[in-house]
């Protein structure tokens, strides 16, 4: 996700009076954003997640076998900074057809009650929900997960890839548990904060078959609580002469960004912006980025420019 920063300043320009203005606003989409992951054994399509899916119907999943992966994408298709590290002892294919191409299909397998956690960490959303997508064999039994505060139970619910959520929260040993394919932890009331999150998860207590973790989605909370980097202009000039342009910002150090340009803040009728290109000095100006470039779009008294950052 794209987000651009400004502040309005007024410099005087030699022979041109021009009000130059950098546009100080997050650009980003008012819709909540959501991270998710379908775990699989193999590329074999069958355990893949292709298109719209999952308990917040999106689509860009992220489909691994792997260990650890880094920067996952979110719904819009952008990575994140957030990473996983599932070093699960067993990766396998559950049930059969009606799980196909959904987060249930595949998943980290387990037998014992103290399986291997995986954990997410960077998570780029200040406030959030958890959904953990839960699956097995038939013949698997009652199992928990949980986030350290939270557990839930469940029975695999393993020939249908209908959605229910797991809100069993108390388990008698030796019993079996509800069938159902997820569980949430957090909420709109009690969002979770915190930018790492391990998930434990096993069979109950004095069960002795298995189970298996499909999955996951972040989602997120408030589209105004997107952890951002702390952006200063420091320095802006313009040379009307050469229409050489120069701006000074902090914060986004070894960060990709762009510098747009525009005559026009009409969103309704879509503004029109365009990349500069320029050169970088990142080691003059301690903390500090400058970029110069020459701006030829610049043709009215009044003129705009942002920054725009991954």
């Amino acid at each position: 996700m794209k987000k651009s920063l400004s502040r309005v300043i007024k410099p005087f320009v030699s022979s041109v009076t021009l009000l130059i203005c950098l546009i100080n606003f997050i650009n980003q989409a008012a819709r909540a954003e959501v991270i998710s992951v379908n775990f699989t054994k193999t590329s074999v399509n069958a355990q893949q997640v292709w298109g719209v899916s999952g308990v917040e119907a999106v689509e860009n999943w992220t489909n691994t076998s792997n260990e650890n992966e880094a920067s996952l994408k979110d719904s819009s298709g952008n990575e994140t900074t957030a990473s996983l590290y599932a070093p699960a002892s067993r990766r396998d294919s559950f049930s059969g057809a009606p799980l196909n191409n959904s987060p249930m299909k595949a998943g980290l397998q387990f037998w014992g009650t103290s399986a291997l956690p995986f954990t997410i960490s960077d998570i780029p959303y200040s406030e959030y929900k958890l959904i953990v997508y839960l699956t097995g064999f038939n013949n698997n039994n009652a199992s928990f997960v949980s986030d350290g505060k939270t557990t839930y139970y469940w029975d695999p619910k393993a020939y249908s890839s209908i959605l229910t959520q797991t809100t069993q929260t108390d388990y008698e040993e030796g019993t079996t548990a509800e069938k159902h394919n997820y569980a949430i932890f957090g909420s709109e009331e009690e969002p979770l904060t915190e930018d790492s999150i391990t998930i434990n998860y096993g069979l109950a207590s004095g069960q002795t078959s298995g189970g298996g973790i499909g999955g996951f989605q972040i989602v997120q909370l408030s589209s105004d609580s997107i952890k951002t980097t702390n952006i200063r202009i420091t320095s802006f000039s313009f040379d009307s002469s050469d229409q050489t342009a120069s701006i000074r910002f902090t914060g986004i150090e070894g960060a990709d960004f762009i510098i747009e340009s525009s005559s026009s803040l009409d969103f309704e009728d879509g503004s029109i912006w365009y990349p500069s290109e320029g050169e970088i000095d990142e080691t003059s100006f301690q903390g500090q980025v400058q970029f110069t470039f020459k701006d030829t779009t610049v043709i009215d008294e009044t003129h705009f420019w942002r920054v725009v950052y991954p």
